[in-house]
């Protein structure tokens, strides 16, 4: 027997080894991982972080500031009292103006004229008329403008308007009452902003 015992160790060492069906390595590493990324981000998402102003979501939008140059056709596109107007000019003594923003209305490409009002903060605009010309109407910014954030909200949209803003945000007449989350970046200066 001793004679044939290396014979078979020989070729023991030399059949093709039958490979284990197990986990490859750092598998399990890998999945823990991800399973602890996905609770930190889901718990991240329920607590309101991501929707906090400085966050860039999808539904937020920028405003933007009338310039000194298009103050008095903005002003025109204003529903306030005259005796309301000298707030939004700036003083004869080079006094800061409460500054104000601009949108544009539009219908989208083979849609019917429509209406639309805006609310921004607590100015109520006229009813616009909408239609596939650009209309361009100032709005005075809905939070005080130093926080640099707040809602616009359309109302009484008959048919659909979108409303150009970076990016452009779309209401329908299913919407009914839509308020968008909006941005901007006040100019600490005022007088940088005036000129």
């Amino acid at each position: 027997m001793a004679p044939d015992m290396p014979q078979y160790m020989e070729a023991s060492r030399l059949a093709p080894r039958r490979k284990t069906q197990g986990t490859p390595p750092g598998i399990g590493l890998t999945m823990a991982i991800a399973v602890i990324s996905g609770a930190v981000c889901w718990f991240w998402l329920a607590s309101g972080r991501a929707n906090s102003p400085g966050a860039t979501a999808a539904n937020v939008s920028n405003l933007t500031e009338v310039d000194e140059q298009e103050l008095e056709g903005a002003l025109t596109t204003l529903d306030v009292p005259n005796a309301a107007l000298p707030q939004f000019r700036a003083g004869k003594d080079g006094g800061c103006r409460r500054p104000l923003a601009w949108v544009s209305l539009v219908s989208p490409p083979g849609e019917v004229p429509s209406q639309i009002r805006l609310i921004s903060g607590t100015y109520v605009s006229p009813i616009f008329e909408v239609s596939a010309t650009p209309v361009r109407v100032a709005v005075p910014f809905p939070a005080p403008y130093e926080t640099g954030h707040g809602a616009l909200t359309a109302i009484e949209v008959g048919g659909s308007a979108a409303i150009s803003l970076l990016p452009a945000w779309r209401v329908s007449a299913r919407d009914g009452k839509a308020t968008r989350a909006v941005t901007w970046h006040p100019v600490k200066n005022c007088s940088a902003r005036n000129g």
